[in-house]
């Protein structure tokens, strides 16, 4: 078929690579942060970050999806996978899609770490603390 090599030609190498530098750009942009907020990350902060926030639900759930072990190994699995059939020809398109979901996942990290203290699934940002429901005694 000679489609196939043609549609190939439409992905040139170094728009997978460029793709690729932007996720690792991405991916130091999270770990720098550490779960901490920068000076420009505070003044980047909308004023109603609440309303703001609550626009991101699906955000938000993306971001806790891999809160599963073995939902993150599976993606794991198939990151690896699809680098291994980068260097076919048809095989670059998976690749090239695996990586864009990168990218949005990283995105979504970045997103979910500016407005933690906002998102439901995180409960005040993680820092809530449950009272016991009952009294606790203490038997001497």
């Amino acid at each position: 078929m000679t489609i196939i090599p043609a549609l190939s030609a439409l992905v040139p190498l170094a728009a997978l690579f460029a793709l690729v530098a932007f996720t690792v750009f991405l991916a130091y942009a999270v770990l720098s942060h550490n779960r901490q907020l920068c000076e420009r990350c505070v003044r980047a902060l909308p004023l109603d970050a609440a309303s703001v926030a609550s626009r991101y639900s699906l955000r938000f759930r993306v971001a806790h999806l891999f809160e599963s072990k073995l939902l993150a190994g599976l993606y794991l699995a198939v990151v690896l996978a699809s680098a291994l059939l980068s260097t076919h020809p048809i095989g670059r398109y998976g690749w090239a899609a695996v990586q864009a979901t990168l990218a949005y996942l990283l995105f979504v990290y970045v997103t979910h770490q500016r407005l933690q203290p906002w998102c439901p699934q995180c409960r005040n940002g993680g820092s809530e603390i449950h009272a016991p429901a009952e009294p606790v005694t203490i038997n001497s």
